[in-house]
């Protein structure tokens, strides 16, 4: 009973962890993002332009980061998911 508790309440903290990790995840691409708008006047043409030229990195065995640049002027389309399960 006492190691249910325990077991439960270890998935709860491995949950939120991993929930914190997509919310920094999806604020570090999009700072990068806008900071790249800012400083160059249109949006990056991809992600790997953000890693080369902004620093972006993230765990790519972790996340799969979908990003559809939109054109110069439009904010890219970003989709962070989090390899196997859950988003």
């Amino acid at each position: 009973a006492a190691s249910d508790v325990y077991k439960r309440q270890i998935v709860s903290v491995q949950k939120d962890m991993e929930k914190n990790e997509m919310e920094t995840l999806q604020s570090a691409v999009t700072r990068d993002i806008t900071r790249c708008y800012a400083q160059e006047g249109t949006y990056p043409e991809s992600l790997t332009y953000l890693k080369k030229h902004y620093g972006l990195t993230y765990d790519s065995s972790k996340y799969f980061v979908d990003y559809q640049p939109l054109g110069a002027n439009i904010m890219p389309d970003v989709t962070i998911i989090r390899k196997g399960g859950g988003n």
